[in-house]
């Protein structure tokens, strides 16, 4: 009978052991289910890190690309400003000059039609060959249109100096945005590589 009883007593131990067993089995595959589905979740984030990365980037570049051909047309309107504030400065008009830079491209249209009014002001004579009187009307005209040069001018400096700004700001703010997202990316990454290991071990 003590044999009987030392029987029943390993087959409960040996029953415990099975149930502890079994229900060690059980965690590790509900461990390695919950890292699976963890897993799976990682790469959804690694998939939208990416692609809102490359959207960044791609907008970055449109972003900047328009930029540079504002910021071109500015100093072209500047330059071409310069040039007629300059040819009504000198005392002997030069009307070829100042029809070519009437209707230069880079001239901004306002500036245009100032240089057009004051042309059409001189008609097909030559300012110098008039009698003074009307040779001071001229330069007064002339004076008045070259104020209105420089302070068109001055504008123009000015909004390339806020384009110039914005796109500063733009870059930097990219920059920040991209920082960040290629640090997610890669902790992301990194989880990936030690959950799959994790796992590895469970299965």
């Amino acid at each position: 009978s003590n044999e009987i009883a030392n029987l029943e007593g390993s087959v409960k131990r040996g029953a415990e052991e099975i149930e502890s067993l079994s229900a060690a089995l059980g965690k590790t595959e509900s461990d390695a289910k919950v890292l699976g589905e963890e897993i799976a979740a990682l790469q959804q984030d690694v998939a939208k890190f990416d692609a809102d990365l490359k959207a960044s980037k791609d907008q970055r570049a449109k972003d900047h690309e328009a930029f540079v051909a504002e910021q071109r047309d500015h100093s072209e309107s500047i330059d071409a400003l310069d040039r007629a504030i300059n040819v009504l400065q000198k005392q002997n008009y030069d009307r070829t000059a100042l029809l070519q830079l009437q209707e230069s491209a880079q001239l901004p249209a306002n500036a245009q039609q100032m240089l057009s009014a004051f042309i059409g002001m001189m008609g097909d004579e030559d300012p110098l060959a008039y009698q003074n009187p009307e040779a001071n009307a001229y330069e007064f005209q002339s004076g008045g249109v070259v104020e209105m040069l420089k302070r068109l001018r001055t504008e123009f400096v000015s909004k390339k100096g806020e384009i110039e700004k914005e796109e500063m700001n733009s870059q930097h703010a990219h920059d920040m945005l991209a920082q960040d997202l290629a640090s997610s990316l890669e902790t992301a990454q990194e989880d990936i590589s030690t959950k799959s290991m994790e796992r590895s071990t469970k299965q």
